[in-house]
Formats: structure tokens, C-alpha cells, sequence
């Protein structure tokens, strides 16, 4: 699809859709794209259009200014007669976007910069990749306002970097430079300032051409890894590669392979 399916851009959260590749982005520059309510509805309103549309093949995730997102809204809790139903209002459909994402088929990448703390660094850590600035900070910031992790945080930090270092990420706040969260583990790559959203298209637009129903497999046996038992995790490999092999994908792969070539991937 070569021209642009663009949402209102009036809106705090807005998509476009160009060669395969869907660019989500939190647009609410002035606020460094702190999550509200409204914002987390046009979020899950975009998510749930993607499973259902054929002409999506990589999902972007980013953010307009000079953030990604720093964190909730604090001011909309600061004037709010009833915190607990607003953090509801906003956590709601913030998961359930969230939960769509990691069960596409689709790679999701975050590509970051500035400030990524709360729900922003949860978002970030939860993608499939990440691409950062050198400019960018991450922090959880939740205990600073005397409150938990949201935004799947607390499931990822503990995957990625074991109980001990992630209760001191999230009990003291520790800030992380980019350089440090991918010595970590957390982050795929960094980038320069100004080439993070090249290298992020070039890297979409290498997966948009991959074999999309592989790579869900690929997330899935991934993500269940965790908490699979050896056994259970041998099963769901057993089971992908069968369903892998029945694709015409991998006919197209294996043909390529033997004829030196590069493959055309179609299944979604």
C-alpha cells in the first residue's frame, strides 16, 4: 500500500499506514505525551483495528516532541475527586491495547526518545524491539508518587532482568541512560538523535518483508517461554513448526533457499 492511511491528526493518539508498516503515535507533545484517559481510548481504538487489517505487517510505536511518553497525566489526578476510578478509566484500556499488541502476528517496535518513564518505559519494555535515541532517560518514576507498576512494567522488568535488579530499578527510581538499558538487556538498540526514526523505518521495513505468520509463531513461543516447562515449551515448538511448514511461505523460503535468491513472503 503506497499511499498514507492517516487518522485525525486532532487526535492524541494518531496512526498511519504506509508499505505495511503502521506508525502509532502518541501525540500530546505539550504534555510530553503523558497518558489520559483520552489518549488511552484513541490508543486501544487504533489497536483494535489491526488484527483485521490485511495491509499491516509491522507496527510502530512512538512519540510526537520531545518525548516518547513521560508517564500518566498527573495533572488530571491532581484535580480528580476520585483518583482510584481515574487510574481504572486509564489502565482499562491501556492493558487491553497492550494485550492486542503482544498477540499479533506483527512485530511491534518502539522507537524511543527524551523522556520514557511510567506507562512509557512499560510501553517501551514491552515491545518486541526497541530502538532508542542516545538522548533518552528511562525511569519508572511509580514510587515517587507512591504508587505500583502499570503498563505490563513489572512482568517485563522481572523476565528481563531477574528479581534483584528490578526491585532496585522500581523501589529507587533508577535512571537509565539508553546506553546503559541496552548493556542491560532491556532495549535492542541505539541510535543517534537525529537517525533514530530512520533506523527505526529501516528496520520495519526490513520485517515488513519477512514471513509475518513466522514471526507470530516466534512471539508467541517467546513470550510463553517464561513460564512454559521444558516439555510444554518443546509441545508449542513442536506445534509452530507444523504450522510454519503447512504455510506457502515456507515453500516460498525453501524454493528461494535451493534457487539463491531472496524470498517473497505473503502470508499474514
Amino acid at each position: 500500500m503506497s499511499a498514507a492511511v492517516m487518522q485525525s491528526t486532532t487526535a492524541p493518539v494518531r496512526m498511519e499506514v504506509v508499505k505495511g508498516i503502521a506508525k502509532i503515535v502518541f501525540d500530546r507533545p505539550q504534555a510530553l505525551n503523558a497518558i489520559n484517559i483520552e489518549s488511552a481510548q484513541a490508543f486501544l481504538t487504533l489497536c483494535e483495528q489491526l488484527p483485521t487489517r490485511d495491509d499491516v505487517r509491522v507496527i510502530i510505536l512512538s512519540g510526537a516532541g520531545r518525548a516518547f511518553m513521560a508517564g500518566g497525566d498527573l495533572a488530571a489526578f491532581r484535580s480528580s475527586d476520585d483518583p482510584a476510578q481515574l487510574a481504572s478509566a486509564i489502565i482499562e484500556p491501556l492493558h487491553r491495547a497492550l494485550t492486542i499488541l503482544s498477540e499479533l502476528p506483527q512485530p511491534v517496535i518502539s522507537s524511543v526518545h527524551g523522556p520514557v518513564s511510567g506507562a512509557g518505559m512499560s510501553i517501551a519494555l514491552g515491545c518486541d524491539m526497541t530502538i532508542a535515541a542516545a538522548n533518552t532517560r528511562f525511569c519508572l518514576a511509580y514510587s515517587n508518587i507512591a504508587t505500583s507498576i502499570d503498563g505490563g512494567g513489572s512482568w517485563h522488568l522481572l523476565h528481563q532482568l531477574g528479581l534483584q535488579r528490578s526491585m532496585e530499578m522500581a523501589l529507587l527510581n533508577t535512571v537509565l541512560s539508553a546506553e546503559e538499558a541496552l548493556k542491560l538487556g532491556l532495549i535492542t538498540r541505539v541510535v543517534s538523535e537525529g537517525q533514530v526514526e530512520a533506523e527505526t523505518a529501516c528496520l520495519a521495513l526490513q520485517l515488513a518483508s519477512g514471513p509475518t505468520f513466522a514471526y507470530g509463531q516466534i512471539k508467541r513461543l517467546l513470550r510463553q517461554a517464561g513460564t512454559s516447562t521444558y516439555a510444554q515449551q518443546l509441545n508449542a515448538e513442536h506445534e509452530s513448526f507444523r504450522a510454519c511448514a503447512s504455510t506457502s511461505d515456507f515453500r516460498e523460503g525453501i524454493a528461494a533457499f535451493f534457487a539463491k535468491r531472496k524470498a517473497v513472503f505473503i502470508n499474514r
